[in-house]
């Protein structure tokens, strides 16, 4: 049975030993790794925003350093949002992935970072097909970067998403795709006709048979990956509960939060994290002002595709429903809470034990 670790955290008391602490015991003292070979560090990117918008940079930090002292060669990559990045088959037309790793603090981490647009349309990318990834029947392109990387690690952070309710887990993986994918994903959700203006003006296909596979194109993505990835760990010891993943969307401040305690998630269980994250910001989400609440209700008008946080089961959000179909996690993962506060910790299994 998989094992779920959620250690309560808070960012002024010693934050970065308790993440070294609570990577080590999730991945079994890194029982998988030997000297010299290469872990990849998969961090949130969207924007240059600095954290809860993006990862926490002490989340690389010690997760490469602990890496690292076992003799690992540690390198994080991604490519920012299309807002922010835009590459084409003549090469990148705006942005930078590397100026947004600066610009949200996260190069203070120390890590070498790529900027995957940086890497050539054709060569730094390659086409994953299967039969399970039923939603891309043709397939979909993926940084070479995954096939280079004997390891991998997921550092999500924990906000709501304006187009997907959530990013977590599952969404982390988008920044791996190469744009023509990215587009394709996108012609299948909310808000289209801004990305597909972009897409045009980079010649890129727009017209795609719309399949309403919003959600499950990016689950799948997570198929590509499965064989390397080790462990997702998401610090939230901050969280953004409206709007996101920017900290400014469509002209709007996603409002953010700093729990006291805040909670540091960690699994190889997919599905079993993000179904927890997700209890965790239904938690913070019923604090959340009324004012900022009846701006998200607007949100949910224009976006009828996401609910609000608590109205609904973590296992019926169409992430993790469609991983517990593939396989990617499953809800019998053992709950190892470490500090949780008591009054926290039964909420959040009443929110995971809720059926709709």
């Amino acid at each position: 049975m998989s094992q779920l670790h959620i250690f309560s955290a808070r960012e002024s008391d010693g934050l970065e030993g308790r993440i070294k602490e609570i990577f080590l015991e999730a991945t079994g003292n890194l029982s998988w790794l030997a000297p010299g070979e290469t872990v990849l560090l998969k961090p949130a990117l969207n924007s240059r925003d600095p954290y809860p918008a993006t990862t926490h940079p002490l989340a690389l930090k010690a997760v490469a350093e602990v890496l690292r002292d076992r003799g690992a060669r540690v390198i994080a990559a991604d490519q920012s949002g299309l807002e922010h990045v835009f590459h084409a088959p003549e090469g990148v037309i705006k942005g930078s992935s590397e100026e947004c790793y600066d610009k949200s603090d996260m190069a203070r981490a120390g890590v070498e970072f790529i900027a995957l647009e940086r890497r050539g349309w054709k060569e730094g990318f390659y086409k994953f097909q299967s039969p399970e990834a039923s939603s891309w029947p043709d397939g979909f392109y993926l940084s070479n970067i995954v096939k280079e990387a004997d390891h991998i690690i997921s550092l999500p952070r924990l906000s709501t998403h304006a187009m997907a309710g959530v990013t977590l887990g599952f969404k982390n993986f988008v920044g791996l795709l190469r744009e023509d994918s990215r587009s394709e994903f996108h012609a299948d959700g909310p808000f289209y006709q801004e990305f597909k203006k972009m897409a045009a003006a980079g010649n890129l296909p727009v017209d795609y048979v719309r399949r309403g596979k919003f959600f499950e194109k990016m689950t799948e993505i997570s198929l590509a990956l499965r064989e390397k990835l080790r462990l997702t760990l998401i610090v939230g010891t901050k969280a953004q509960l409206t709007f996101g993943p920017d900290k400014n969307i469509y002209g709007f401040k996603a409002y953010a939060t700093q729990p006291d305690p805040g909670l540091i998630f960690a699994s190889d269980n997919q599905a079993a994290i993000e179904a927890a994250a997700i209890a965790f910001l239904s938690v913070l989400y019923e604090k959340v002002p009324l004012q900022r609440k009846f701006l998200q209700g607007i949100l949910f008008k224009l976006n009828p595709r996401i609910k609000r946080l608590g109205s609904f089961s973590p296992w019926k959000h169409p992430f993790v429903r469609r991983a517990l179909e593939l396989g990617l996690g499953d809800r019998d993962s053992e709950i190892r809470w470490d500090a949780v506060p008591p009054e926290l910790r039964k909420r959040m299994e009443e929110i995971l034990k809720f059926s709709d």
